[in-house]
């Protein structure tokens, strides 16, 4: 909103404001019930892994990607989901190449040959 005074008059000016919306992506393409979820906004990546909460800087140059060290909430969990986030923090780490194919996120990763595959969340 702008708003201006020129003496004893006032306009106001109505701007629309246009927020792009963050897109939520839920990995599908392994332990899809655990709700493992990623972001990617500003150069950061974050999202929900099988326990905690995750964050990290990553550098994305055409279809490169580079992520610095993830850093996560400390809450715990039983084993089975405290392992299924050790393993997913520790693939996703060695990602190098990210394409978005329709409402598919796709990661490919030099710690497995299969690349993580994500479903954008619909609101």
């Amino acid at each position: 909103m702008i708003v201006s005074c020129a003496h004893n008059a006032v306009s106001i000016s109505e701007e629309p404001i246009i927020e792009e919306k963050i897109k939520v992506y839920h990995l599908i393409s392994m332990h899809p019930a655990m709700n493992i979820t990623i972001s990617i906004d500003d150069n950061k990546i974050y999202g929900k892994s099988a326990i905690n909460d995750y964050w990290a800087n990553c550098k994305i140059e055409g279809e490169g990607i580079s992520i610095d060290m993830i850093k996560t909430t400390r809450k715990t969990d039983n084993a089975e989901k405290r392992r299924v986030e050790g393993d997913y923090l520790s693939i996703l780490q060695t990602a190098y190449s990210i394409k978005i194919d329709g409402n598919k996120l796709i990661i490919y990763t030099r710690f497995i040959d299969e690349p993580l595959i994500y479903e954008e969340i619909e609101y």
